[in-house]
């Protein structure tokens, strides 16, 4: 006798998988419908008749459905909302995949927005206090040099004490200049002067702006000032390792103001990273770029459905 379970969105669907995968000669031991909607069936067949019924695609399906408990488990571990798994899992569960890693980058893939990050706008970083917006205006302006474009680095953030500090140290080791403003007309001023780069494209502009509480009216007011002077690419800077609802509540914020991409930091020492998947998904944000490292030099992960995928499942499970 073999058991085997099957997940669908309904108990016909569940049938048909039944059926489909053990034959006409399985007999349902169980039924039970989730918490998220979805149905699950417990069913059992001579080990005969699973032979006749086409051995691979048995193995096929138990493949499918361990993998998909594995997934389940690095979810549950990384605190994703359910609301954010329940996608992730409908996505995973439709696909044919032996490698559980390889299943989950699938499904992040097609639940997800990954946009590919350019110099071709003025780049913002906006966000709370505290997210590392500075460290990563420090790190975009290196890849820029890397990449042979003398950036134009400008901040906002001219209140707190150390801020401007902190961002001419790492610019001066690079040989970039640090302009400052302080409003909305200063910004104005200074971009009208950003110059070509040497080879006649666009010169790459980083704009720190100071770190803003998403729920103060007049705080946000201010940003959205700035973000008007220009035709400009706002990035929402965000840690990972918050909890869920909050950074979706923050997303959701920035996202009024025209903010399309998220950049999460503290990657390589956050231990649950659901906070930035539900960002993500309430918000519509697209994953760009990620902080990993506190170095500057060469410190940007580029997060792309494999690089989320490898930060929830770091190691290739055991199968049980």
């Amino acid at each position: 006798m073999r058991l085997k379970s099957f997940h669908a969105k309904s108990m016909s669907e569940a049938m048909r998988q039944v059926r489909d995968t053990l034959g006409e000669d399985a007999i349902i031991v169980s039924s039970k419908e989730e918490k998220s909607g979805w149905v699950k069936i417990t069913a059992a067949v001579e080990q005969q008749a699973a032979a006749d019924s086409g051995s691979s695609a048995v193995e096929e399906h138990f493949d499918t459905e361990t993998n998909v408990e594995i997934i389940t488990e690095a979810l549950l571990k990384h605190r994703v909302p359910a609301s954010v798994s329940d996608k992730i899992i409908s996505v995973a569960s439709t696909l044919i995949e032996k490698d559980p890693k390889k299943m989950l980058t699938a499904a992040l893939k097609k639940t997800f927005s990954f946009a590919e990050f350019s110099f071709k706008k003025p780049v913002v970083l906006v966000g709370p206090p505290g997210a590392g917006k500075t460290l990563m205006a420090a790190k975009l302006a290196a890849r820029a040099m890397l990449d042979d474009k003398k950036p134009v680095v400008i901040t906002t953030d001219i209140a707190r004490a150390g801020g401007i500090e902190q961002l001419s140290a790492f610019l001066n080791i690079l040989k970039v200049p640090l302009e400052q403003v302080e409003d909305a007309k200063g910004l104005k001023s200074i971009l009208a002067r950003v110059p070509k780069n040497m080879s006649g494209g666009l010169t790459p502009v980083i704009i720190d702006t100071g770190g803003l509480n998403p729920f103060d009216p007049q705080e946000m007011k201010f940003l959205a000032k700035l973000l008007m002077v220009a035709e400009m690419e706002p990035m929402l800077v965000l840690p990972a390792g918050i909890d869920a609802e909050e950074s979706a509540e923050m997303a959701l914020t920035f996202e009024v103001l025209g903010v399309k991409r998220l950049i999460p930091t503290r990657l390589d020492f956050a231990r649950r990273i659901g906070g930035i998947l539900s960002a993500a998904d309430r918000a519509n944000l697209s994953f760009t770029e990620g902080s990993h490292t506190p170095q500057v030099a060469n410190g940007i992960l580029q997060l792309t459905p494999e690089a989320i995928a490898n930060l929830l499942i770091p190691h290739s499970p055991k199968k049980k």
